[in-house]
């Protein structure tokens, strides 16, 4: 299966520490597409640190029209929206779409518009049923990092 490799170089603590992205070229459920960077020996999902990175990603990412777009790696879990890996529950002061997340029924995945067309949605997120088929979107820490974290989480 072939997929776009994306890298990125940031800071921690001082420290430069390198990752990359990767999408999938074929679109999956939200589960299916966890599975797809697990698989294919990416980290996780995408875990967006911050606004900066989210608008990154929106500038990097391939554009798409319309759906499908990308899964990313939050998801509702006890009524919070959390990040996979991380427990956190970071979801940015204008990362969601206008209207969103519309917490409608079963709503409880989310995907990020990349449509550079749409300067309203462009980078942001919508919340969407985890059965629906995106394209994952998936990083890759350092190796040295990959030890410290748990295999295969939740």
């Amino acid at each position: 299966m072939m997929w776009i490799l994306i890298i990125v170089l940031g800071m921690c603590g001082g420290r430069a520490m390198g990752w990359t992205y990767h999408v999938s070229t074929e679109t999956m459920n939200w589960t299916m597409a966890r599975e797809w960077c697990w698989i294919n020996n990416h980290t996780d999902m995408v875990v967006i640190q911050n606004q900066e990175e989210n608008n990154h990603l929106s500038t990097i990412l391939p554009d798409r029209t319309a759906s499908p777009y990308y899964w990313i790696g939050i998801k509702k879990i006890n009524g919070n929206w959390t990040w996979v890996r991380t427990n956190r529950t970071w979801v940015g002061n204008s990362s969601w779409a206008p209207n969103e997340p519309n917490d409608r029924l079963g709503e409880e995945c989310a995907e990020m518009y990349v449509n550079k067309g749409n300067i309203q949605n462009h980078g942001k997120w919508n919340d969407d049923m985890c059965s629906n088929l995106k394209y994952s979107l998936c990083y890759r820490g350092l190796l040295w990092l990959r030890h410290l974290l748990p295999q295969f989480p939740e």
